[in-house]
């Protein structure tokens, strides 16, 4: 259980210091994402920069034992605001650019932006349960207790976990790429279909 909550951790620490790293690279955008969520122009500003300083400060604390447990905890309160404000536009219609990952990914928030934050919110919620004496070993103390064998597999395995997330989100992105081209087409073929109709029965 200690692995799994180590994998927890390192996960969600890499995730938030891609994420807040990303945003603080483009702050502009960070920014306009805010005000597209709703958040009002006086905030915007104040919070396009808090959002991924905090993300970063969340990262750093999940690396290390001592403060694991508040990191989760602040993982765990930023995704479920995360949570709230796409499902709040979802509701609403509106799909606004999440800019989670600020240049590096961004696309509309939709249902797949909502699930994938509930997951990391899981994930959060595991470490968070375990209490803070059991947010387990740091990575280096963990290393520490294998053997060379062990450290090569465990290096495979990361690698091969990027690569699988990786395709995944390539092909997420593929699919939902090619739902809104059959979308446009279906949009297309109904315009030309009036403009026809209009011309043959004037």
């Amino acid at each position: 259980m200690t692995l799994l909550l180590l994998f927890a951790r390192l996960l969600l620490c890499a995730v938030f210091l891609v994420a807040g790293l990303a945003k603080l690279a483009d702050l502009p955008g960070s920014r306009q994402a805010m005000r597209d969520f709703g958040v009002p122009n006086k905030l915007a500003d104040f919070f396009g920069l808090l959002l991924p300083l905090a993300e970063i400060a969340v990262s750093v604390a999940l690396v290390v034992p001592l403060t694991a447990w508040w990191g989760a905890v602040g993982a765990l309160a930023l995704l479920l605001i995360f949570v709230a404000g796409i499902g709040y536009n979802l509701a609403h219609g509106r799909t606004p650019d999440c800019h989670c990952f600020g240049q590096l990914h961004s696309a509309p928030a939709g249902w797949s932006t909502l699930i994938r934050n509930l997951a990391l919110a899981a994930i959060a919620g595991l470490v968070v349960g375990f209490g803070r004496d059991s947010a387990g070993p740091s990575a280096m103390e963990l290393l520490g207790r294998l053997t060379v064998t062990q450290r090569v597999e465990l290096l495979v395995g990361a690698l091969l976990l990027v690569v699988l997330v990786g395709e995944g989100g390539l092909l997420l992105q593929m699919m939902t790429q090619q739902g809104r081209l059959l979308l446009r087409i279906e949009a297309l073929g109904e315009e030309w279909g009036q403009i026809f109709t209009f011309h043959i029965c004037p």
